[in-house]
């Protein structure tokens, strides 16, 4: 397990921390999905952060790019590994979040299905599409193809699927009744009030989602303060969907 407390000590006393805890404001780059449930513990706490959002790949594309960010949330470990391999990361701080689950959505009004085959939910579709995140690039998306191609359904499916650059963006389109599917998280249908679960998938059937946190490696010092406030916001996440990181995940934020 890795501790946000071990942190706060170490890039604390090493810059000078003036009285107030926000002496500046800090900037988080997060996925996509946390939007609702970030924005609320920014607010609520009180934190003085500048949040940008954005899809898990982008992001980890900005930050080597130069992108002044201090603390990153991204929803998937592939692309944490990756800043972690091009050194954009304060070695200590790496830790799992929060987990999630993979949902098909469909707008408010629509049965909740049963998918048994391909064909069912291709029959659902109705000559429409199967929105989804991008697959060679977003984490929703490359959940939701993990899913399908474990299921024997890719092929199948991929001349009925829209892909997008985040998962929030396929959201937008189940939502607005452009697309009548969309894979999503589940946390993502609790912040869309026009949407509902129409179906969920086996979660045996894809990798486990987390959402790892990192400081970057130039972040500002109350860049620690800000993680462990963020590490200990259970509430505000789980009321927007989310799950805690199980017990014995040994890379859980502490």
């Amino acid at each position: 397990m890795t501790s946000i407390r071990s942190l706060i000590t170490a890039l604390c006393t090493s810059a000078a921390f003036a009285a107030p805890l926000w002496a500046e404001p800090v900037t988080i780059f997060a996925a996509s999905s946390l939007k609702t449930a970030l924005d609320e513990v920014i607010e609520t706490h009180s934190i003085e952060a500048v949040p940008v959002y954005g899809g898990s790949a982008a992001i980890a594309r900005q930050i080597t790019q130069g992108a002044d960010a201090d603390i990153v949330i991204l929803a998937h470990t592939d692309w944490m590994n990756w800043l972690a391999i091009k050194g954009t990361l304060h070695s200590q701080s790496r830790c799992n979040l929060l987990s999630n689950a993979l949902v098909v959505a469909a707008p408010v009004d629509a049965p909740e299905n049963d998918f048994q085959t391909v064909d069912d939910l291709i029959a659902v579709l109705n000559g429409g599409r199967l929105a989804l995140g991008q697959m060679r690039s977003v984490p929703a998306g490359q959940y939701a193809q993990a899913y399908l191609s474990n299921m024997g359904w890719l092929e199948a499916l991929r001349p009925h699927l829209a892909e997008t650059s985040n998962v929030r963006l396929a959201l937008a389109l189940v939502a607005r009744g452009e697309t009548p599917l969309g894979f999503v998280y589940v946390s993502d249908v609790a912040a869309e009030p026009r949407v509902r679960v129409a179906f969920t998938p086996d979660p045996d059937a894809y990798p486990a989602i987390r959402y790892p946190m990192a400081i970057t490696a130039n972040a500002r010092a109350e860049s620690a303060a800000v993680a462990k406030v963020i590490a200990g916001a259970n509430e505000v996440f789980a009321d927007q969907g989310f799950s805690a990181v199980p017990a014995n995940d040994v890379g859980r934020c502490e």
